[in-house]
This record gives structure tokens, C-alpha cells and sequence, in this order.
């Protein structure tokens, strides 16, 4: 009997034991919704089902101080608002306030204080640098991107959009003369560009176009905790982040636009 009530005590003692490791392992264990775009760099890289880049290097480096264990989920960006807003995933990034505002409506959301800076603009061949805005018929994109400062002239029919997966694809485009710019986060073209060399062909931001300038968070409506944490962490790990940003080539908007035309942008 002293042998059946000490191997109960034993189990019981076990169980106790998984279910409070369990619980802990809940407690610390979350998921970001993220894009599933295969190469944005210098943002991120979705390749053979792993999330990699300055996005993943920086949300390990904020999991370690906190000894949190986050899951990647990477997603079209229609399906990642739907996975976000229904609940799904813990948190999101990046994420802004005047993104796809519409449908986050009635939802409470916290974002987090920026986490770096962007443009986004039309970038066209250097000798089409001189064009009004009227030329633009044929406008290029990653798909499931939104050319917010044309899209009156989108549902005039006015422009006509070309959406593909990935960024080479659009320098191609633009490089054959076959659309007439690329509507794009400037400094992933940039990236690209660098890495390609003299094989493309010279081609930048198109000021006379309209260009929008703004700011990247991490987001939640269930975790409003992990935000708070995750501003403290950008607060007090001012200088990780800095180099982060440089080993991975990160453009902020003062450095594409300069002072004066980062005033001048509208914000988005």
C-alpha cells in the first residue's frame, strides 16, 4: 500500500509539474503575423518556410530579453489582416495606423513607437525622371501592395496596374519599357538594385510623382502587454538596433527624401 500511495504521489506530482511547465510554456509563447513575401529585403526573406532578416534578428533579440518564444507566421497580406483581426496571431509586424484603416474599424488596436522609417513612391528609368504625373498609365507593384496616392486614377481606369510576386520581376518590367514606373517601398528597390550591379539599368525615386513617407510598428489586439514591453525594449536598445540596421542596409525616410522633403511628404 506505502509503495502504490508514493508512486501515486510520485504522478501526481508529475503531472503537476508538465501542467505548470505547460502553462509557463503558453505564458511566453506567441505568434507574429508576418509577410510572406520571399525577398523584401532589407526588411525580411521568407524562403523554404523560414522567416529570416532585420524583421526576425530584431523580434529574437526582444524575445531573448524577455524570454519569450515567438513563432513566425507568414502570410498574403490580405490573409494576414483577416488572421490578425480575427484573432489568430498574437501580434503583427509592421503594421501602421492609416494601413488598411477600413477594416480595422471597431477593433482596439496598440502599436507600438516606430521601428524605422519608409517612402513609398514611384521609381522610373533615370531619363523619365522628367515626367508629369499625366504619363503614368502602366504602374508596376508587388501584389497585395496598395498605390494609395493613385488610386482614384486606378478606379478612373486612368492607370493600369501590373502586380507581380517579387521585386526582380518589376525592374524587368520597367528595364523593357513594358509599365511605366514601379510603385514601391524605395528602399527595398534599392536593395535589390545594389545587389543586381550594372545589370540593371539606372532607374530611382520620381519626386514629380507622389510619394508617401511613414513609419513601421508592431501592433496587437490581444497582447497589449508585449507591445508596452517592446517599447521599452526599442528605448533601452537604441544602439543593438542601430547596428542591426546597418548590417542589413536599412534606408530610413530622411536619407531617401532629405530634410526637406521628408516635411514636405504626406505621411501614411
Amino acid at each position: 500500500m506505502r509503495k502504490f500511495l508514493t508512486t501515486l504521489f510520485l504522478t501526481a506530482v508529475t503531472l503537476a509539474t508538465t501542467e505548470v511547465a505547460a502553462q509557463n510554456s503558453d505564458t511566453n509563447h506567441f505568434t507574429i503575423g508576418v509577410q510572406d513575401f520571399e525577398d523584401y529585403s532589407p526588411y525580411s526573406r521568407y524562403q523554404q518556410q523560414s522567416y529570416q532578416g532585420f524583421n526576425r534578428e530584431l523580434f529574437d533579440a526582444f524575445a531573448r530579453e524577455y524570454n519569450y518564444n515567438f513563432d513566425y507566421q507568414a502570410l498574403p497580406l490580405k490573409r494576414l489582416y483577416s488572421a490578425f483581426l480575427r484573432g489568430d496571431v498574437d501580434l503583427k509586424y509592421p503594421d501602421n495606423p492609416n494601413w488598411s484603416a477600413s477594416l480595422k474599424e471597431g477593433h482596439d488596436i496598440l502599436y507600438s513607437d516606430p521601428v524605422v522609417s519608409f517612402v513609398d513612391g514611384v521609381v522610373t528609368l533615370d531619363q523619365a525622371q522628367g515626367s508629369a504625373t499625366g504619363t503614368l498609365t502602366r504602374l508596376g507593384l508587388i501584389s497585395g501592395f496598395t498605390p494609395w496616392p493613385f488610386i482614384e486614377k486606378v478606379k478612373a481606369k486612368e492607370i493600369t496596374l501590373f502586380e507581380v510576386k517579387e521585386m526582380e520581376s518589376l525592374i524587368r518590367l520597367l528595364a523593357s519599357n513594358r509599365i511605366d514606373g514601379i510603385y514601391t517601398n524605395v528602399a527595398a528597390l534599392n536593395i535589390k538594385l545594389k545587389d543586381l550591379g550594372e545589370q540593371a539599368p539606372p532607374m530611382k525615386l520620381n519626386k514629380k510623382h507622389p510619394y508617401l513617407s511613414g513609419t513601421r510598428h508592431l501592433s496587437s489586439i490581444k497582447r497589449p502587454d508585449i507591445v508596452i514591453q517592446f517599447n521599452l525594449f526599442l528605448e533601452s536598445h537604441q544602439e543593438l538596433i542601430a547596428q542591426l540596421k546597418a548590417q542589413h542596409g536599412i534606408q530610413e525616410a530622411k536619407e531617401i527624401l532629405g530634410s526637406d522633403d521628408l516635411n514636405k511628404s504626406p505621411k501614411k
